[in-house]
Protein backbone atom coordinates (compact mmCIF):
# COMPACT_ATOMS: atom_id res chain seq x y z
CA UNK A 1 0.00 0.00 0.00
CA UNK A 2 1.42 3.36 -1.05
CA UNK A 3 0.68 6.45 1.04
CA UNK A 4 1.13 9.81 -0.68
CA UNK A 5 2.18 12.68 1.57
CA UNK A 6 1.62 16.16 0.17
CA UNK A 7 3.58 18.81 2.07
CA UNK A 8 6.21 16.23 3.04
CA UNK A 9 8.93 18.82 3.75
CA UNK A 10 6.77 20.82 6.16
CA UNK A 11 6.96 20.23 9.89
CA UNK A 12 3.87 18.02 10.05
CA UNK A 13 4.37 16.32 6.69
CA UNK A 14 7.99 15.46 7.49
CA UNK A 15 7.20 14.10 10.94
CA UNK A 16 4.33 12.00 9.57
CA UNK A 17 6.40 10.69 6.66
CA UNK A 18 9.22 9.57 8.98
CA UNK A 19 6.73 7.94 11.37
CA UNK A 20 5.10 6.02 8.51
CA UNK A 21 8.47 4.85 7.22
CA UNK A 22 9.53 3.77 10.70
CA UNK A 23 6.33 1.73 10.85
CA UNK A 24 7.29 -0.04 7.62
CA UNK A 25 4.85 1.75 5.34
CA UNK A 26 5.56 2.59 1.72
CA UNK A 27 5.55 6.37 1.39
CA UNK A 28 5.56 8.58 -1.68
CA UNK A 29 6.51 12.20 -0.92
CA UNK A 30 5.44 15.00 -3.25
CA UNK A 31 8.23 17.58 -3.20
CA UNK A 32 9.10 20.82 -4.98
CA UNK A 33 12.74 20.76 -3.90
CA UNK A 34 14.48 17.39 -3.59
CA UNK A 35 17.35 18.95 -1.66
CA UNK A 36 14.97 19.69 1.21
CA UNK A 37 13.82 16.06 1.25
CA UNK A 38 17.19 14.27 1.37
CA UNK A 39 16.46 12.92 4.86
CA UNK A 40 13.15 11.51 3.65
CA UNK A 41 14.82 9.81 0.70
CA UNK A 42 17.51 8.34 2.94
CA UNK A 43 14.78 7.02 5.26
CA UNK A 44 13.17 5.20 2.34
CA UNK A 45 10.56 7.56 0.91
CA UNK A 46 9.90 7.64 -2.82
CA UNK A 47 10.31 11.25 -3.93
CA UNK A 48 8.00 12.54 -6.65
CA UNK A 49 8.52 15.97 -8.18
CA UNK A 50 5.36 18.03 -8.09
CA UNK A 51 3.45 21.01 -6.86
CA UNK A 52 -0.09 21.78 -5.78
CA UNK A 53 -0.13 24.41 -8.51
CA UNK A 54 0.61 21.75 -11.16
CA UNK A 55 -2.46 19.49 -11.64
CA UNK A 56 -0.61 17.07 -13.93
CA UNK A 57 1.97 16.39 -11.21
CA UNK A 58 -0.85 15.66 -8.75
CA UNK A 59 -2.33 13.10 -11.12
CA UNK A 60 1.05 11.39 -11.42
CA UNK A 61 1.58 11.45 -7.67
CA UNK A 62 -1.86 9.96 -6.91
CA UNK A 63 -1.52 7.18 -9.49
CA UNK A 64 -1.23 3.93 -7.53
CA UNK A 65 -1.63 5.54 -4.10
CA UNK A 66 -4.29 4.13 -1.77
CA UNK A 67 -3.98 6.78 0.93
CA UNK A 68 -3.30 10.54 0.73
CA UNK A 69 -2.19 12.77 3.60
CA UNK A 70 -2.50 16.46 2.70
CA UNK A 71 -0.37 18.52 5.06
CA UNK A 72 0.61 21.48 2.86
CA UNK A 73 -0.48 25.08 3.25
CA UNK A 74 0.58 28.52 2.06
CA UNK A 75 -0.44 30.96 4.77
CA UNK A 76 2.65 33.07 4.04
CA UNK A 77 2.73 32.46 0.29
CA UNK A 78 2.53 34.96 -2.55
CA UNK A 79 2.42 34.92 -6.34
CA UNK A 80 2.16 31.42 -7.77
CA UNK A 81 2.43 30.04 -4.24
CA UNK A 82 -0.32 32.27 -2.84
CA UNK A 83 -2.87 30.83 -0.46
CA UNK A 84 -5.57 31.12 -3.12
CA UNK A 85 -3.52 29.01 -5.54
CA UNK A 86 -2.17 26.45 -3.07
CA UNK A 87 -4.77 26.16 -0.34
CA UNK A 88 -7.81 26.46 -2.57
CA UNK A 89 -7.18 25.71 -6.26
CA UNK A 90 -4.37 23.27 -5.51
CA UNK A 91 -6.27 21.24 -2.94
CA UNK A 92 -9.36 21.10 -5.16
CA UNK A 93 -7.11 19.66 -7.89
CA UNK A 94 -5.57 17.20 -5.42
CA UNK A 95 -8.98 15.95 -4.30
CA UNK A 96 -10.03 15.52 -7.95
CA UNK A 97 -6.81 13.62 -8.74
CA UNK A 98 -7.26 11.38 -5.70
CA UNK A 99 -10.82 10.59 -6.68
CA UNK A 100 -9.83 9.78 -10.27
CA UNK A 101 -7.02 7.52 -9.03
CA UNK A 102 -9.35 5.57 -6.74
CA UNK A 103 -7.70 6.64 -3.48
CA UNK A 104 -9.28 4.78 -0.58
CA UNK A 105 -8.67 7.37 2.17
CA UNK A 106 -7.91 11.08 2.09
CA UNK A 107 -6.72 12.77 5.28
CA UNK A 108 -6.81 16.56 5.12
CA UNK A 109 -5.08 18.96 7.50
CA UNK A 110 -7.41 21.89 8.08
CA UNK A 111 -7.11 24.36 10.97
CA UNK A 112 -8.79 24.83 14.32
CA UNK A 113 -11.51 27.44 13.94
CA UNK A 114 -12.10 26.91 10.20
CA UNK A 115 -15.51 28.25 9.31
CA UNK A 116 -17.43 29.82 6.45
CA UNK A 117 -17.55 33.29 8.00
CA UNK A 118 -14.06 33.40 9.54
CA UNK A 119 -12.56 36.93 9.51
CA UNK A 120 -9.34 35.65 7.85
CA UNK A 121 -9.46 34.21 4.32
CA UNK A 122 -7.07 31.34 5.09
CA UNK A 123 -9.52 29.78 7.56
CA UNK A 124 -12.44 30.33 5.18
CA UNK A 125 -10.47 28.52 2.50
CA UNK A 126 -9.78 25.63 4.86
CA UNK A 127 -13.51 25.31 5.48
CA UNK A 128 -14.25 25.40 1.75
CA UNK A 129 -11.82 22.53 1.13
CA UNK A 130 -13.41 20.57 3.97
CA UNK A 131 -16.74 20.97 2.19
CA UNK A 132 -15.23 19.99 -1.17
CA UNK A 133 -13.79 16.85 0.41
CA UNK A 134 -17.10 15.94 2.07
CA UNK A 135 -18.88 16.30 -1.28
CA UNK A 136 -16.23 14.36 -3.23
CA UNK A 137 -17.40 10.90 -2.26
CA UNK A 138 -13.90 10.04 -0.99
CA UNK A 139 -13.53 8.25 2.32
CA UNK A 140 -11.87 10.95 4.38
CA UNK A 141 -10.83 12.32 7.75
CA UNK A 142 -10.35 16.02 8.52
CA UNK A 143 -7.84 17.12 11.14
CA UNK A 144 -8.17 20.56 12.69
CA UNK A 145 -5.02 21.31 14.70
CA UNK A 146 -4.40 24.51 16.62
CA UNK A 147 -1.27 26.64 16.01
CA UNK A 148 1.89 24.54 15.66
CA UNK A 149 4.40 25.09 18.46
CA UNK A 150 7.20 24.57 15.98
CA UNK A 151 6.08 27.69 14.09
CA UNK A 152 4.06 29.93 16.38
CA UNK A 153 5.94 29.33 19.62
CA UNK A 154 9.45 28.98 18.23
CA UNK A 155 10.10 30.22 14.70
CA UNK A 156 7.82 33.27 14.85
CA UNK A 157 8.61 34.20 18.45
CA UNK A 158 11.26 32.48 20.58
CA UNK A 159 13.82 31.83 17.87
CA UNK A 160 14.17 35.57 17.25
CA UNK A 161 14.95 36.09 20.91
CA UNK A 162 17.57 33.36 20.87
CA UNK A 163 19.18 34.43 17.60
CA UNK A 164 18.78 38.21 17.72
CA UNK A 165 17.92 39.08 21.31
CA UNK A 166 14.66 40.70 20.25
CA UNK A 167 11.22 39.52 19.23
CA UNK A 168 8.37 41.58 17.82
CA UNK A 169 4.73 41.07 18.76
CA UNK A 170 1.92 42.67 16.80
CA UNK A 171 -0.19 44.55 19.31
CA UNK A 172 -0.10 43.69 23.01
CA UNK A 173 0.23 39.94 22.33
CA UNK A 174 -2.02 39.08 25.28
CA UNK A 175 -4.71 37.02 23.52
CA UNK A 176 -4.89 33.43 24.87
CA UNK A 177 -4.05 30.94 22.12
CA UNK A 178 -3.68 27.20 21.94
CA UNK A 179 -0.48 25.63 20.66
CA UNK A 180 0.11 21.99 19.74
CA UNK A 181 3.26 20.14 18.80
CA UNK A 182 3.31 18.15 15.57
CA UNK A 183 4.53 15.16 17.59
CA UNK A 184 1.04 15.02 19.14
CA UNK A 185 -0.73 15.32 15.79
CA UNK A 186 1.23 12.52 14.10
CA UNK A 187 -0.30 9.58 16.07
CA UNK A 188 -3.79 10.78 15.16
CA UNK A 189 -2.81 11.28 11.53
CA UNK A 190 -1.49 7.71 11.42
CA UNK A 191 -4.73 6.35 12.84
CA UNK A 192 -6.76 8.37 10.35
CA UNK A 193 -4.71 6.94 7.47
CA UNK A 194 -4.77 3.35 8.64
CA UNK A 195 -8.08 2.72 10.44
CA UNK A 196 -11.65 2.88 9.17
CA UNK A 197 -12.92 3.94 12.59
CA UNK A 198 -11.99 7.57 11.91
CA UNK A 199 -13.50 7.76 8.43
CA UNK A 200 -15.94 10.63 8.02
CA UNK A 201 -14.70 12.35 11.17
CA UNK A 202 -13.56 15.91 11.78
CA UNK A 203 -11.12 15.86 14.70
CA UNK A 204 -10.05 19.00 16.55
CA UNK A 205 -6.55 18.73 17.98
CA UNK A 206 -4.84 21.04 20.46
CA UNK A 207 -2.29 21.14 23.21
CA UNK A 208 -2.73 21.37 26.98
CA UNK A 209 -1.97 25.10 27.29
CA UNK A 210 -3.74 28.31 26.35
CA UNK A 211 -1.09 31.02 26.49
CA UNK A 212 -0.48 34.37 24.84
CA UNK A 213 2.37 35.27 22.53
CA UNK A 214 3.65 37.52 25.30
CA UNK A 215 3.59 34.59 27.74
CA UNK A 216 5.65 32.56 25.28
CA UNK A 217 8.24 35.30 24.83
CA UNK A 218 8.62 35.67 28.59
CA UNK A 219 9.11 31.90 28.93
CA UNK A 220 12.09 32.14 26.58
CA UNK A 221 13.50 35.16 28.41
CA UNK A 222 13.34 33.40 31.78
CA UNK A 223 15.23 30.41 30.40
CA UNK A 224 17.86 32.61 28.76
CA UNK A 225 18.76 33.81 32.28
CA UNK A 226 21.81 36.06 31.95
CA UNK A 227 21.27 36.67 28.26
CA UNK A 228 19.83 39.98 27.11
CA UNK A 229 16.49 39.94 25.38
CA UNK A 230 13.71 42.36 24.58
CA UNK A 231 10.09 41.98 23.60
CA UNK A 232 9.00 44.83 21.33
CA UNK A 233 5.45 45.60 20.25
CA UNK A 234 4.14 46.86 16.92
CA UNK A 235 1.14 49.11 17.67
CA UNK A 236 -2.08 47.90 16.08
CA UNK A 237 -2.79 51.16 14.19
CA UNK A 238 0.65 50.93 12.59
CA UNK A 239 0.11 47.24 11.83
CA UNK A 240 -3.13 48.15 10.03
CA UNK A 241 -1.33 50.71 7.86
CA UNK A 242 1.54 48.31 7.12
CA UNK A 243 -0.88 45.53 6.11
CA UNK A 244 -2.47 47.86 3.55
CA UNK A 245 0.89 48.96 2.17
CA UNK A 246 2.42 45.48 2.03
CA UNK A 247 -0.57 43.59 0.61
CA UNK A 248 0.12 44.36 -3.11
CA UNK A 249 3.67 43.08 -2.73
CA UNK A 250 3.37 40.23 -0.21
CA UNK A 251 -0.11 39.08 0.71
CA UNK A 252 1.27 36.47 3.11
CA UNK A 253 2.91 39.02 5.41
CA UNK A 254 -0.19 41.22 5.17
CA UNK A 255 -2.28 38.22 6.25
CA UNK A 256 -0.12 37.70 9.35
CA UNK A 257 -0.69 41.35 10.29
CA UNK A 258 -4.43 40.94 9.61
CA UNK A 259 -4.54 38.00 12.04
CA UNK A 260 -3.36 40.19 14.90
CA UNK A 261 -5.95 42.84 14.02
CA UNK A 262 -8.97 40.55 14.51
CA UNK A 263 -10.77 41.37 17.79
CA UNK A 264 -10.34 38.56 20.32
CA UNK A 265 -14.09 38.04 20.64
CA UNK A 266 -14.45 37.48 16.89
CA UNK A 267 -11.95 34.63 16.88
CA UNK A 268 -11.35 32.69 20.11
CA UNK A 269 -8.22 30.54 19.84
CA UNK A 270 -8.45 28.59 23.08
CA UNK A 271 -8.92 24.81 23.18
CA UNK A 272 -10.01 22.35 25.87
CA UNK A 273 -8.21 19.03 25.26
CA UNK A 274 -10.38 16.88 27.56
CA UNK A 275 -12.56 15.40 24.80
CA UNK A 276 -9.49 14.76 22.64
CA UNK A 277 -7.67 12.97 25.44
CA UNK A 278 -10.72 10.88 26.28
CA UNK A 279 -10.52 9.37 22.80
CA UNK A 280 -6.78 9.55 22.18
CA UNK A 281 -4.81 8.90 25.40
CA UNK A 282 -1.82 11.10 24.52
CA UNK A 283 0.65 12.75 26.85
CA UNK A 284 0.39 16.17 25.25
CA UNK A 285 3.56 18.21 25.13
CA UNK A 286 3.33 21.40 27.17
CA UNK A 287 4.64 24.72 25.90
CA UNK A 288 6.88 24.88 28.97
CA UNK A 289 8.61 21.63 28.06
CA UNK A 290 8.79 22.56 24.38
CA UNK A 291 10.50 25.88 25.19
CA UNK A 292 12.91 24.06 27.54
CA UNK A 293 13.89 21.75 24.68
CA UNK A 294 14.46 24.61 22.25
CA UNK A 295 16.58 26.64 24.70
CA UNK A 296 18.69 23.58 25.58
CA UNK A 297 19.30 22.99 21.86
CA UNK A 298 20.30 26.64 21.50
CA UNK A 299 22.78 26.41 24.39
CA UNK A 300 24.33 23.22 23.01
CA UNK A 301 24.74 24.85 19.59
CA UNK A 302 26.40 27.92 21.15
CA UNK A 303 28.76 25.73 23.16
CA UNK A 304 29.69 23.82 20.02
CA UNK A 305 30.66 27.03 18.21
CA UNK A 306 33.07 28.13 20.92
Amino acid sequence: MTILVVGATGVLGRATTLALLKDGKRVRALVRDRARASDLSEAGAELVDGDLTDPASLERACDGALRVFAAAHSLLGRGRQSSAQVDHVGHCALIAAARAAGVARFVYTSALGAREDHPIDFWRTKFEIEETLRESGLSHTILRPSAFMEWHVHRLNGQMLLDRGTTFLVGPGTKPRNFVSVRDIVPIALQALEHDSLAGRTIEIGGPDNLSNKDVALMYLVRMRQEHGKVRHLPLPLARVLATLIRPFHEGIARVLDIALVPDADWPEEFDPRALLAEFPLELLTVDRFVDERVREWRRARAGRR
